[in-house]
């Protein structure tokens, strides 16, 4: 169900916000809207949080560029939404993600070894609530994706979603978020399209 919903003008433009939870649930998650929302191929991005990327502009990933891009693709298209979970280090939450920067600096590892090395798996995202989100916009059965995650065009398909298609978005980062794009890539086989990511020092 929608809990709150505002409207909000933001650099990237004008987007309906709205939060979403289930009866009895104190877990939210936050969709990020605009124009017509029921019509075939709609987009959607399927977003977990990053507060270092996002807020404090880390230089390691692309979490900050991608949400700012994918709210200009919204924005271009004059529909679609994104759909921001609040899934911190791939649903391990924030504490556990920080312990396992912290072996990664230390030992010099990657992400995904730094969590096997905390016990956890490499991914512990669940995407039921944004079918809740969805289902509450009146969202189309059939959906274009933004992401070059294969898991995400698998959650929205296990939710009862069409992926009609799916692209990577074109983005600006840092130089230092190579590493991690291409361990997501070769690691997390993520459609990662390097000739449409412009990588600045």
């Amino acid at each position: 169900m929608i809990i709150a919903t505002t409207v909000l003008e933001t650099a990237q433009g004008e987007f309906s916000v709205s939060t979403h939870g289930t009866e009895g649930s104190p877990e939210r998650c936050l969709t990020i809207s605009q124009g017509y929302l029921g019509a075939a191929g709609t987009v959607v991005r399927l977003h977990s949080s990053c507060i270092f990327g996002e807020a404090l502009s880390a230089c390691d990933c692309d979490c900050g560029p991608q949400l700012a891009t994918a709210m200009q693709e919204v924005d271009k298209r004059g529909s679609g939404t994104i759909v921001y979970l609040y899934q911190e280090g791939r649903g391990a939450g924030l504490d556990l993600k920080i312990q396992g920067m912290e072996r990664q600096r230390i030992k010099g590892i990657n992400s995904y070894q730094a969590y096997e090395s905390l016990g956890l798996p490499r991914d512990m995202r669940d995407y039921s609530l944004a079918g809740t989100a969805l289902a509450d916009l009146g969202f189309a059965k059939t959906v274009t994706l933004m992401s070059n995650n294969p898991t995400k065009r698998s959650a929205l398909e296990r939710l009862g979603y069409v992926v009609e298609s799916q692209f990577a978005l074109s983005y600006t980062v840092s130089q230092r978020a190579y590493d991690y794009l291409k361990m997501k890539q070769v690691e997390g086989e993520h459609s990662l399209d390097f000739d449409k990511i412009d990588f600045v020092h």
